[in-house]
């Protein structure tokens, strides 16, 4: 409102229109039917899916018509159990329970059912996804298809089960901007989707061993998806699931797939990733402006950013009481977050104290984090663009590779440290960085090598090495 002209906005999950303004003071009249059009629009019109009544009385129940399988009955519980990200803009996604008979008898019958999941409980994902981004689902058929030809157990049983979806096309955010005739009216429109899945765990309620070896089933699956082409670019502690066997056991699963990408997807507005846990690099205004392409290796540190964030921040599966080590990163924006994460690395991480339930996973972070650091310190500035082939090869390797580790273990994975015993002063982080390898000598390393070929090597020694011969001695698939 300005003076005596008021001006009405419309919100959606794409962006805000604004009308022009009306004198209510010179134009009474329009202001009038204006007020007693908005005071009978039916709740459809004030931007709610008819699907989801919200009539006074009616239950959480709704049924939905689905052309292969009839009508779907979908039972919500939108209690204290309901995970949602509020905003009047952007994806907006809600996970909750829910209860359907009819896809309870389908879950079975699918083609990539996982019978090592022992639960028969379903979750609802209710969220607005760019329509120009491949959507999740038709990622996730990719997913299956890749899972289907896994002999090694690397994707399977390693990904959630999508037990059913529906995209409302009269949602689209587009709509109502092709009819204003606004220019670029499908630039950035968003729709409904719900998608249903079999229920998984929050890898955070583990610990200790359990911990590390449900995070190196996920570390696996990723790199084998990436390697066919199904990029999942958001590694952050609420993607990375597990559940438990009938047998007892927990196995990871790579969660959340729709900010992935493959080759045929094409590109959205967003930014992909959590900012606390994105690599140093995509926290940059080259980033930011869409001028850096993310690699495998930004996955990669993410993925060591949330196991040093579980480790400080919870203790037996429980989040620890406020204040909590890192708090600040989660409201930063990317530019301060470097920031901070850079101060983390150069000095930060020597003063943190994990959990006591994650002094093993502390122990492999402080290995990894070293690799992270001389990377950010020691890389070239202006490195040649890596096509997807050299960076995703299996073949590329160092001429020799104890040059660049500088944790001074062996290829037997070897190290000086240990769960009781020695003080672990050279695995906790308080000897000085590259220690044993000279400041020039790692110059020389990474002023020759690609930035593929670096963080390959890192995923292989400076990680694989430590965690499969020292802690886990374990194989990846969910029967072992």
């Amino acid at each position: 409102m300005s003076h005596d002209k008021i001006y009405l906005w419309y919100f959606d999950r794409q962006d805000a229109i604004q009308c022009s303004g009306i004198n209510f003071v010179q134009d009474l009249p329009r202001f009038m039917v204006l007020l007693l059009a908005m005071q009978r629009m039916p709740y459809v019109e004030w931007g709610y899916s008819p699907v989801f009544k919200l009539e006074p009385g009616s239950s959480s129940q709704v049924r939905v018509l689905d052309e292969k399988i009839g009508e779907v009955d979908l039972t919500l519980d939108l209690s204290d159990n309901c995970t949602t990200r509020f905003g009047l803009r952007g994806r907006a996604t809600a996970v909750f329970p829910v209860t359907s008979e009819t896809l309870s008898a389908l879950a079975p019958t699918l083609p990539h059912h996982n019978p090592h999941n022992a639960t028969s409980e379903l979750v609802a994902k209710l969220y607005w996804p760019e329509e120009e981004r491949e959507s999740e689902p038709a990622i996730l058929e990719k997913v299956y298809e890749i899972a289907k030809k896994d002999e090694e157990g690397k994707v399977r049983y390693h990904v959630p089960e999508m037990v059913w979806f529906r995209k409302f096309e009269d949602t689209s955010t587009a709509i109502i901007r092709r009819a204003l005739g606004l220019e670029n009216a499908e630039r950035g429109r968003r729709v409904l989707y719900i998608v249903v899945f079999r229920k998984l765990q929050p890898i955070t309620d583990l610990s200790g061993k359990r911990f590390l070896v449900a995070w190196w089933h996920i570390v696996v699956c990723h790199y084998a998806l990436w390697k066919n082409d199904v990029h999942h670019c958001d590694i952050s502690p609420s993607n990375l699931m597990v559940y438990k066997t009938l047998g007892g056991r927990y196995i990871g699963v790579l969660n959340d797939f729709d900010l992935s990408s493959t080759q045929d997807s094409p590109s959205g507005l967003e930014l992909t990733g959590t900012v606390p846990f994105m690599a140093i690099e995509l926290l940059t205004q080259e980033a930011i402006e869409g001028k850096v392409k993310h690699l495998y290796r930004h996955d990669a540190e993410s993925f060591l950013w949330v196991l040093t964030w579980v480790s400080l921040r919870y203790k037996a599966g429980q989040l620890l009481s406020k204040p909590r080590p890192l708090d600040r990163w989660l409201t930063l924006d990317a530019i301060q977050c470097r920031v901070e994460k850079n101060d983390f690395l150069f000095c930060g991480r020597h003063e943190m104290k994990p959990s006591r339930s994650h002094k093993r996973s502390w122990k492999v972070v402080q290995l990894a984090l070293r690799t992270v650091f001389l990377f950010n310190v020691f890389r070239p500035r202006a490195v040649e663009p890596i096509d997807s082939q050299s960076e995703d090869s299996d073949d590329s390797e160092l001429d020799d590779p104890d040059e660049f580790r500088s944790d001074g273990s062996d290829e037997s994975g070897s190290d000086d440290s240990d769960e009781s015993g020695s003080d672990g002063s050279e695995a906790d982080g308080s000897k000085a960085d590259g220690a044993d390898v000279s400041v020039e000598a790692h110059r020389r390393a990474f002023a020759s090598l690609k930035d593929a070929t670096v963080f390959k090597m890192w995923l292989r020694n400076n990680i694989r090495t430590q965690l499969r011969a020292k802690y886990l001695n374990v194989r990846v698939g969910p029967t072992s």
